[in-house]
């Protein structure tokens, strides 16, 4: 409500400004303890309420006139539908705790009677998801990392001169070292992992292996893993220096930060520390793709490894069950759409609905006067006599500039022949459907055809939208 008083109908915030305000600020609040309130949004008398909110935002953000559905708000601005949202973000707090160990216990099975728990619901939420609930997950409780027997070496604030001298360190190290290069793939064939130990400066190989992951493991998972792997072929040497390269940056930042989040990194971590007790351990980061010869042995092995036959355990991630929650909120969100979206909107956007959605939302996002006239327009709850009438703010249905017609979306932009020649100008065509204006024409030449116009520029009627 306080940001509603710093805008107007084509003044004020712009439209991104504005959505993030919700997205960032809003949203997360109404998002709070979801996971244990959620019963509440299957009410409809809730869902309206939690609706109206959103809208409400929209509206500011997009200059919209009161009378817009919601749903057609929510597809011009890319936002997914309240509910299913926090069904989401319910089911994924549900699954964090279970990660956890923390998830309260699902009381018996509902009866008549008696209230259906949170924790049923969120369930049901993810059952056709097939999470394998018995499987170990990756995300656990933070811990400390208070042990480090092993030093790491980055690229620092001079990547570009790291790298220049990549092959000369790897060239000078001495006969006598182990040195043991790792990658990580994942492809359209799986998910693998290699490694390779060699010594007496990569003239002799110790050992090499190549491990295929399962599907729902993330590129940072297999390059961890594969230094984990690599590091359980090690532990029975002493006295030894013993260098591990890997070009993955992220994952020497994982095993040198404080706190500990997930098991992947857990693991990898006790086997560093267990031969660093015996020997000195080096991490160091190598340049990926540059022809040096250990990085492209370990990505051969690595690619090798998507396609084995044999799988290797590993902890589901976190971020796989976030995106088969995301999946299946996004097709309830489809599912709104189709349903409810009105027919008007639907006719205008077409089979080309995202494309020309997202050519409004590249084009206008910093432009709130555009934006609302390209809102209005694809809506058909705009200023034209026709939606007036049906408000009740205008006596008739026709055009003011032919008088033969009714005022509409499709006879403004291609019917109305008082407008021809200026048709002709901007779309090289004097008469044509909306749709099709909407289908072969970008978004910036409508909104200049409208402009050009004046019609929708009438001072009397910018105060629509409700916000003074």
């Amino acid at each position: 409500m306080q940001c509603r008083k710093a805008v107007g109908p084509t003044w004020g915030l712009t439209p991104k400004t504005c959505i993030w305000i919700y997205k960032t600020i809003i949203r997360p609040i109404i998002t709070y303890c979801c996971s244990i309130w959620i019963r509440a949004t299957h009410t409809n008398i809730n869902a309206t309420k939690l609706r109206r909110v959103q809208a409400l935002a929209l509206r500011i953000m997009t200059g919209a006139m009161p009378s817009t559905p919601f749903v057609a708000l929510n597809q011009i601005t890319n936002t997914t539908d309240i509910i299913p949202y926090l069904q989401g973000e319910a089911a994924k707090s549900n699954e964090r705790l279970r990660a956890y160990g923390s998830l309260t216990r699902e009381r018996p099975e509902h009866t008549k009677g008696t209230i259906k728990a949170h924790v049923t619901i969120n369930n049901d939420f993810v059952k056709d998801l097939n999470i394998p609930h018995n499987s170990e997950r990756d995300l656990t409780v933070p811990s400390l990392n208070l042990q480090s027997n092993f030093t790491t070496t980055t690229p620092g604030d001079n990547p570009d001169t790291y790298r220049t001298q990549l092959q000369n360190i790897i060239n000078e190290t001495p006969e006598d070292w182990i040195t043991c290069y790792t990658d990580g793939s994942k492809t359209e064939e799986g998910c693998g992992a290699g490694y390779i130990i060699t010594t007496n400066n990569n003239n002799t190989i110790l050992h090499e292996d190549s491990l295929n992951l399962p599907n729902s493991c993330t590129v940072y998972q297999a390059e961890l893993t594969a230094t984990t792997y690599a590091c359980r072929q090690l532990t029975n040497y002493t006295d030894k220096h013993i260098i591990i390269w890997t070009d993955s940056l992220s994952s020497i930042n994982s095993l040198t930060t404080l706190i500990t989040k997930n098991n992947t990194v857990k693991y990898c971590l006790d086997i560093l520390n267990q031969i660093g007790a015996h020997n000195q351990v080096e991490l160091r980061w190598i340049a990926a793709h540059s022809g040096l010869w250990g990085n492209e042995k370990a990505d051969e092995l690595a690619k090798h490894g998507t396609t084995s036959t044999t799988t290797i355990a590993r902890p589901i991630p976190q971020a796989y069950i976030n995106k088969l929650i995301n999946d299946k909120v996004q097709k309830l969100n489809t599912d709104i759409v189709n349903k409810d979206c009105p027919r008007h909107t639907k006719l205008i956007l077409g089979r080309n609905h995202t494309k020309i959605i997202n050519n409004l939302n590249r084009s206008f996002i910093n432009n709130r006067k555009d934006y609302r006239t390209a809102t209005q327009l694809i809506t058909g709850h705009c200023g034209l006599n026709k939606h007036l009438y049906n408000m009740n703010k205008t006596t008739t249905k026709e055009c003011p500039l032919c008088g033969h017609h009714e005022e509409t979306v499709n006879h403004f932009l291609g019917q109305c022949p008082a407008l021809a020649q200026t048709r002709g100008q901007y779309f090289n065509d004097f008469y044509l459907s909306a749709s099709d204006i909407f289908d072969n024409i970008h978004i910036t030449t409508i909104i200049n055809y409208v402009n050009k116009t004046r019609r929708l520029m009438d001072p009397e009627d910018l105060d629509n939208t409700g916000v003074t």
